[in-house]
């Protein structure tokens, strides 16, 4: 049997402790988001009147219908499992090739195509306003053109997320 443990140091760059940092911070968020919601369905268990009826039976009764009430209530590992498993999915990140869309025979670049439909939403904030949209393409696709050919252009700083 082994009496001795060797410990020796993690030499990490600060790139490399930033990805540690972000993906624990999520591990936290995620962890955080599972206890919430556990406690939301057991505080749900616990009020219902069919939780308050079991205390008067017998304990092999009791057992089973707490069982039964923690599958009603979805309170177990697998069904929290169901509740972190869209939580987890990666995000694919798009290639630069695929941060620009045609549309209408214009070469667009995503990110922008996107600020300009959020701009042209209806009221509602759940739909584009079409009719808007179509009258400012045109002067959009200028607009966007220019501000291409200047970033190219000039020493301006841009971030990776824009495809240049």
């Amino acid at each position: 049997m082994v009496n001795y443990v060797l410990i020796l140091a993690l030499k990490t760059e600060l790139w490399q402790e930033h990805i540690l940092e972000k993906r624990l911070n999520i591990a936290r968020m995620i962890y955080n988001s599972c206890l919430s919601e556990i406690l939301k369905r057991h505080k749900k268990m616990i009020n219902s009147s069919e939780y308050k009826g079991i205390s008067n039976l017998d304990k092999k009764e009791q057992s089973k219908r707490y069982k039964e009430l923690d599958k009603k209530y979805s309170i177990s590992k697998f069904e929290l499992n169901k509740y972190v498993k869209p939580m987890t999915n990666e995000y694919e990140k798009k290639s630069l090739s695929k941060r620009w869309v045609e549309i209408l025979g214009n070469k667009i670049q995503r990110d922008l195509y996107s600020a300009f439909l959020i701009k042209n939403v209806k009221e509602n904030l759940e739909e584009v306003n079409i009719e808007k949209a179509q009258k400012e393409f045109k002067n959009f696709v200028k607009l966007h053109n220019e501000e291409i050919e200047r970033i190219k252009k000039g020493n301006v700083k841009t971030l990776k997320c824009m495809g240049f």
